[in-house]
């Protein structure tokens, strides 16, 4: 059994000792080591080489967006969660854009964290059910996707709604009955046609303005 290590990063020191009880009951885990800050983090990486991060948006000293940004130049196959708040929703982007591959709510429960971990681990992106919601409350702020003078055919649409949903590229061809590359094709083209620049960004993007109903 491999082991997937995990650094947890938040400036609360007693959500950080529960999460790091919580996930340690789990076997295929092990959480390596709790910084309390991105400043504090970036320092301890090398030494830590962790597999997953999960960290807090808002920190003093160096906030959760811009210690990913310089944590993925250092180490570029690390994985990033943002653990966030109710309310932070507006975040979502600029972590997306800093290279985050997952976010879940602080008061996610343990079964739904492993789970989150487990996609994100084998490259796929996670949002939790309670992230996705307050994005698409939080309104529109994006382009409507008319205004890129493309739109989406029927299939891309289909897929953008298992995206959305979590599936992997594997799960979506298995519904659709085409092939993974096929999938692949849709999914390059729905980041083409939205101006997006990855998958998470494209998922906020069609939660935003409502192209997928949840």
């Amino acid at each position: 059994m491999e082991i997937i290590k995990i650094a947890l990063v938040d400036d609360h020191s007693i959500f950080s000792k529960g999460l790091s009880l919580l996930l340690n009951e789990v076997a295929e885990f092990k959480v390596i080591g709790e910084a309390v800050n991105g400043e504090d983090f970036l320092n301890k990486l090398p030494k830590w080489n962790p597999d997953i991060v999960l960290m807090d948006i808002k920190m003093p000293v160096m906030d959760g967006i811009k210690t990913t940004s310089l944590a993925l130049a250092k180490q570029p196959d690390l994985k990033i969660i943002a653990l966030t708040m109710f309310g932070e929703s507006h975040y979502c982007r600029s972590m997306a854009e800093a290279g985050a591959a997952g976010f879940v709510q602080k008061n996610i429960s343990g079964s739904e964290l492993e789970k989150a971990i487990k996609i994100v681990m084998k490259g796929e992106t996670y949002f939790s059910d309670s992230i996705k919601k307050d994005i698409s409350s939080s309104g529109s702020t994006e382009l409507i996707i008319e205004e890129y003078n493309e739109k989406l055919t029927e299939r891309e649409f289909e897929v953008l709604t298992y995206i959305v949903k979590g599936l992997s590229a594997h799960e979506i061809a298995e519904k659709m009955f085409i092939s993974s590359r096929t999938v692949e094709g849709h999914r390059a083209n729905l980041i083409s046609k939205t101006g997006c620049r990855n998958v998470v960004e494209l998922v906020i993007y069609a939660i935003r303005n409502h192209l997928i109903e949840l």
